[in-house]
């Protein structure tokens, strides 16, 4: 069995050797990746965010490039991400310790920018201005959820994804897709040929405006898309769900 990763170079670390202890091939072919906006505008308006009482991480992207800006993360502000990877790498920047909290983050199951938006309303940001540091191509999913529930959410664009050829040779049987970025840089016969594996609900959703179906992980994370790839092997095991 052929495995496509799509993922940004660097994302979902974990999946590589737990698909090999599968016994599957598996083939690098990066739809996407990230670069941060330096400018002197995007610097401003990044830092317009510091002091709020809240500031979110939709993605590791996210926390590289305000990283990558020289901004500092320990400011006062109660910080949010979406997924253990982007909490993970908030710590990793100092963003907790010292008597700074852990990165607020919602429950595996709910690790999504909606779930974010549900986790924060619940921890007291409505009425409440929260900073979403975010890319070009961000869905609003996030903004209108805090909005509906009373928060005021500010937003600063600090990196941009840029879209990568697909360079596979010869056919393969599954594709994971992490972001509906990589969902529109797939190439047509490659989705209708393969079985395809959305990380989570906005990836699967893309996939459905393509017209494709897919398995969704049942929790975005690589242990969900292991999970998923191990019931492509054994047909008696019910480990995601369908997205048709």
């Amino acid at each position: 069995m052929r495995v496509a990763l799509t993922q940004a170079t660097g994302r979902l670390e974990s999946l590589l050797p737990g698909l090999r202890a599968l016994g599957v091939e598996v083939i690098s072919a990066p739809l996407i990746a990230t670069r941060p906006l330096l400018d002197d505008a995007t610097r401003r308006s990044a830092a317009a965010l510091l002091g709020l009482p809240w500031r979110c991480y939709p993605s590791r992207s996210s926390v590289e490039a305000w990283a990558a800006l020289r901004l500092p993360f320990a400011d006062g502000a109660r910080l949010a991400a979406v997924g253990a990877g982007t909490a993970a790498a908030l710590v990793r920047h100092g963003a907790a310790g010292g008597g700074t909290e852990a990165p607020l983050t919602p429950a595996p199951l709910a690790s999504t920018a909606v779930g974010l938006a549900a986790a924060l309303l619940a921890a007291g940001a409505a009425g409440q201005q929260v900073g979403l540091v975010q890319g070009r191509r961000a869905r609003p999913e996030l903004a209108e959820q805090l909005r509906r529930g009373g928060a005021k959410p500010r937003r600063a664009v600090v990196y941009e994804v840029i879209t990568l050829p697909w360079r596979v040779t010869g056919s393969v049987d599954a594709v994971v897709l992490a972001s509906p970025s990589a969902v529109a840089a797939l190439p047509a016969e490659v989705g209708q040929q393969a079985q395809l594996v959305a990380l989570g609900p906005t990836t699967a959703a893309a996939l459905r405006e393509r017209g494709w179906s897919c398995l969704q992980a049942r929790e975005p994370s690589a242990a969900g898309v292991l999970a998923a790839l191990a019931g492509l092997t054994d047909d008696s095991a019910v480990v995601s769900e369908e997205c048709a």
